[in-house]
């Protein structure tokens, strides 16, 4: 499907980055990737925004590549947070998502499709889905309910996590994000052969 298409797309631009920032300690999106990979899969998971098109599209590449340099960067640093179990992760997490939304047409959920891809251990996507399903009041997509939710993948990871050992290959709050948006689109399609794989009924 074309969804499944961006989704490997995206797979690969951020696997680019990575390696990006291994070599040079630096990384940066492109005004196409942003465009042409993180829009249409931002769009094709949930209600597309078409008004949104001509202020992305207004954005100077230099823009795109000095914002997404930066929001790179304090993902490293958030990265780092957690490694040495420190309280700071949730700011740099915060200026990664501020970083972004420098740009025009970039608001959090935009923004955490870019960061949920380069840095799956720190960000989740900040689907529809996943805010019904952990926050509690009124749906929005502004930073504090963004961070409130991711807030709330990273522990339902770090949980997954401890209960399983800790082994390798665990969950991440993208993953957490990724099921969530799985059961929820199953149960709106009442795909119940889906639904009795998922809960083993």
């Amino acid at each position: 499907t074309k969804l499944y298409n961006l989704d490997q797309e995206r797979r690969l631009i951020a696997q680019q980055w990575r390696e990006d920032y291994i070599q040079n300690e630096e990384c940066n999106m492109t005004k196409d990737q942003l465009l042409n990979v993180i829009i249409p899969w931002k769009f094709g998971k949930g209600k597309p925004r078409n008004a949104l098109k001509p202020l992305l599209q207004s954005n100077k590449k230099e823009d795109v590549t000095r914002a997404s340099m930066l929001a790179f960067n304090f993902a490293e640093s958030s990265l780092a947070d957690n490694t040495n179990n420190e309280d700071g992760d949730v700011n740099h997490a915060q200026e990664a998502i501020k970083a972004l939304c420098q740009l025009s047409g970039v608001g959090p959920a935009t923004a955490s499709a870019v960061l949920s891809a380069y840095c799956p251990q720190s960000f989740a996507f900040m689907d529809d889905e996943v805010i019904e399903c952990l926050y509690e009041a009124k749906r929005g997509y502004t930073l504090k309910i963004y961070l409130a939710v991711n807030g709330r993948c990273v522990d339902i990871a770090e949980g997954l996590n401890g209960a399983s050992g800790g082994s390798s290959g665990g969950w991440t709050p993208a993953d957490v994000a990724k099921a969530l948006w799985t059961v929820a689109t199953m149960s709106a399609r009442n795909d119940e052969v889906g639904l009795c794989k998922v809960f083993g009924d």
